[in-house]
């Protein structure tokens, strides 16, 4: 019976060698196969160079803005052409300011105007004075109201439609500051980009308030109602340095006054994407042939 059981042996284990055989085959061709994919892609992902690695540059700091700073700006009257024209005077001065000059006439006749006409009611009072009321007229966040050529008889227009024209003079190059910090337009000045404000006519808070019935609701303005332009500051000093078009000057007010002024108007602003230039530092005069100089010995 031993002897009937050995070929029987030797067939099942020639068969367990044969897979064990074929398995470890695969196995290697497995493990060569990964070990070649990964040499591959590294050789592909990762091409080796001999160009030196290039460093990144680290980003540069912004400049710390400066303490105080007044931009060489040169102020417009809005008179005697435009008694009621303080912003389109104000936008002229900006375009100057940064070497693009637009007339403020030429402003003047493109600024949107809202075509309402200003209803004025006249009453007398208990102790007999004869007053007006404007009982209807227009709104300056769609044009402007009233008619700034004749005295009295204008409003204003308000920084949507100045924006609007800003852009139509010179296209997207407007900047809407409205509703910004006050600080954040000083630091728009410190990077020499002068910003038109709304304000009052004293750069002071105002108490004089009046209103009427527009097409768009109810206004609420005050007669005071001004534009000018920030031209520089002086923060140690709490100053800040505007061009007022009412009066063709430069004039020094305080800033806290005047940041006050400014959001009783609706903290409205703009300017625009461009700069006043650097001033160039004067050239140096060479001295005159035949001339000593002062340095030299006796003359």
């Amino acid at each position: 019976m031993k002897d009937s059981l050995k070929p029987r042996n030797k067939k099942k284990n020639s068969r367990v060698g044969a897979i064990v055989r074929i398995a470890v085959a695969v196995i290697a061709v497995g493990i060569v196969a990964t070990v070649f994919s990964q040499q591959l892609h590294g050789l592909v992902a990762s091409p080796k160079s001999n160009k030196p690695a290039v460093k990144k540059k680290k980003p540069t700091k912004p400049q710390p803005l400066p303490q105080q700073i007044l931009l060489p700006v040169t102020p417009q009257a809005q008179n005697p052409q435009l008694p009621n024209g303080a912003e389109v005077t104000t936008l002229s001065m900006l375009f100057s300011a940064v070497h693009h000059p637009v007339s403020k006439m030429v402003l003047a006749k493109k600024i949107h105007v809202d075509p309402t006409k200003e209803v004025i009611k006249h009453y007398t009072t208990s102790s007999g004075k004869s007053v007006y009321q404007i009982t209807q007229w227009g709104d300056p966040n769609m044009g402007y109201v009233g008619n700034m050529y004749n005295a009295g008889k204008g409003y204003g227009v308000y920084h949507g439609p100045l924006l609007a024209l800003l852009n139509k003079v010179w296209p997207k190059h407007g900047i809407d500051l409205t509703g910004h910090s006050f600080s954040s337009l000083l630091a728009s000045v410190g990077r020499r980009r002068p910003v038109e404000i709304w304000t009052t006519l004293n750069f002071q808070p105002t108490k004089f308030w009046i209103s009427w019935l527009s097409p768009e609701g109810k206004f609420i303005g005050t007669p005071e109602e001004n534009a000018a332009l920030i031209v520089g500051y002086n923060k140690p000093k709490g100053l800040v340095y505007v061009d007022n078009p009412g009066t063709g000057t430069l004039q020094k007010v305080p800033l806290t006054p005047l940041e006050q002024s400014w959001k009783q108007l609706g903290s409205q602003a703009i300017t625009v994407n461009a700069t006043v230039p650097v001033p160039k530092p004067p050239a140096k005069s060479k001295p005159a042939k035949g001339t000593h100089s002062s340095k030299s010995g006796k003359g």
